[in-house]
């Protein structure tokens, strides 16, 4: 019995270390706690990604890949303009992105953080952050500890990398504010709500419990799964204990990760399948029961979809319990497309001249590609002139944001290609202009890695004006005089 009260007095008392090490949550608006994913400029995705809460983009308006992308919030519907939701939730984003980048008390850290455990606290970089593939960061602290990540540039979770929370830290109440892009690898599994000045990529596979926003760029998904974690945890009451089922689609043959989310409760969480079944796969699919991730690669004997209905059950340390109905559809590769697409245009151009970019999209099959959209985001000082598609029946609408409606396209023969000529005025100034394309379909993807294509280009200064040298000038200054003298002398001549 002694020994027992030994070990939770210190159990009591290293959580009371922990809760005084831990600051202040960052500041996050009401409207701003609602969104899982939020853009300065547009929202484009590729592939069945599922985001789970609100979807938006203030002050652009465009939103790409929804369908197949699915939003839970708004009834599926993205908030976008600056009179929308959106807006008032990019005021809350500037006011929490300034809160946690002002931060003081912090501990320096620097770029890979691969098997680091950390602690409650500020952590700030001067430079760049992030993990290296398949990476480990631990997080480690109690239900109500907060840790804020100062990056002072670029995010960066490479391919298969990890953060993991213990000791019941909440997703909720991890925060990184970025001073430039960040970007989570392919088959990530990141924690936390990121906060960045520019965009977001969350590349393909990567599982998200936590908010992708940025303030004034592009969030870029691709077959993922984002969870709003919901409000940070900072004491009292827990919200009710909850379950959110992992991406629903999955692709033969195609490496899956995904992930069980725990919400509310008392964290730490323990996941299981309560009824029914993962697909099968080879690699066979598992479920980590700390972390909720789900893995695997899946087969699919039939030649249509492959359902796998299971029910997804969370204890947490009350316990209190939570289940949900949850299904991962196995589409057959022979059931997806292939889109991808080549930007083409010249290496360069003088100040304020027009550019003509070509933007080629094919699909490599083997299934027709049905509602195939192509979006380009206008660089900064860029001005649009014209953009013309090919085949008939095509059409582009937007200026900043220009949105190509190619329709369906078939995998082979006319129609499996299609070109679009953007033409856009190069800004007045000297310097570097990089564009990027980028299509989806709403038939599953087999292949998003050829999904989007940059190029770049030099914009040089006007046209020299010709100058004379000094012995020039003096030339002229002579001819000059010879034809003064010339019409003098005439003059006289006729007096």
């Amino acid at each position: 019995m002694k020994k027992l009260t030994l070990l939770l007095f210190v159990c009591v008392t290293f959580n009371a270390y922990l809760q005084a090490q831990s600051p202040a949550t960052v500041i996050m608006g009401p409207n701003l706690s609602t969104f899982s994913v939020l853009a300065g400029a547009a929202v484009t995705n590729t592939g069945p990604t599922a985001v789970i809460g609100n979807l938006g983009v203030s002050a652009g308006t465009a939103v790409s890949g929804f369908p197949p992308g699915t939003i839970t919030g708004n009834g599926g519907v993205p908030y976008t303009g600056a009179g929308s939701l959106a807006g008032t939730a990019q005021g809350e984003l500037t006011t929490a992105y300034n809160d946690a980048q002002s931060r003081t008390g912090f501990t320096n850290v620097a770029g890979n953080l691969d098997g680091d455990t950390l602690t409650p606290g500020v952590y700030r970089s001067t430079s760049t952050l992030g993990l290296g593939a398949g990476g480990i960061l631990y997080l480690n602290g109690a239900a109500n500890s907060i840790f804020i990540f100062q990056v002072a540039t670029a995010l960066n979770m490479t391919s298969g990398s990890q953060v993991i929370l213990e000791g019941g830290v909440t997703a909720a109440n991890v925060f990184w504010q970025v001073g430039s892009s960040a970007t989570i690898g392919t088959g990530a599994t990141f924690n936390g709500t990121i906060l960045a000045y520019a965009s977001i990529t969350v590349a393909t596979g990567a599982a998200m419990n936590g908010r992708s926003l940025a303030q004034i760029g592009t969030v870029t998904l691709d077959t993922n799964t984002v969870i709003n974690p919901g409000p940070a945890y900072t004491g009292g009451t827990p919200p009710a204990l909850a379950l959110n089922c992992p991406l629903a689609t999955a692709v033969a043959g195609v490496p899956y990760n995904s992930l069980l989310v725990g919400t509310g409760g008392t964290p730490p969480y323990t996941y299981s399948i309560a009824s029914g079944s993962l697909p099968t796969g080879s690699p066979a699919f598992s479920l980590n029961p700390s972390t909720g991730a789900i893995t695997g690669t899946p087969t699919c004997a039939g030649p249509s979809s492959c359902p796998f209905p299971f029910g997804g059950h969370v204890v947490d340390t009350i316990p209190n319990s939570a289940e949900a109905s949850c299904s991962i559809t196995v589409v057959p590769a022979t059931a997806t497309a292939d889109v991808s697409i080549v930007k083409t245009g010249p290496a360069t151009v003088i100040a304020s001249g027009n550019i003509t970019y070509t933007l080629t999209v094919r699909n490599a099959g083997p299934i027709s590609a049905a509602a195939v959209t192509v979006t380009d985001i206008l660089p900064a000082g860029t001005t649009y002139v014209s953009a013309t598609p090919s085949p008939a029946g095509s059409s582009c609408s937007g200026t900043n944001t220009v949105i190509c409606s190619l329709g369906t396209m078939p995998s082979s023969g006319a129609g499996s290609s299609a070109t679009i000529q953007l033409v856009v005025v190069a800004p007045s100034a000297p310097g570097s202009v990089a564009n990027t394309g980028t299509v989806v379909s709403t038939t599953p993807d087999s292949n998003t890695s050829n999904n989007r294509s940059s190029t770049s280009l030099t914009v040089s200064g006007p046209a020299a004006v010709p100058t004379l040298s000094t012995w020039g000038l003096a030339l002229l200054a002579l001819l000059l005089l010879l034809a003064g003298c010339s019409v003098l002398f005439s003059r006289k001549a006729h007096v």
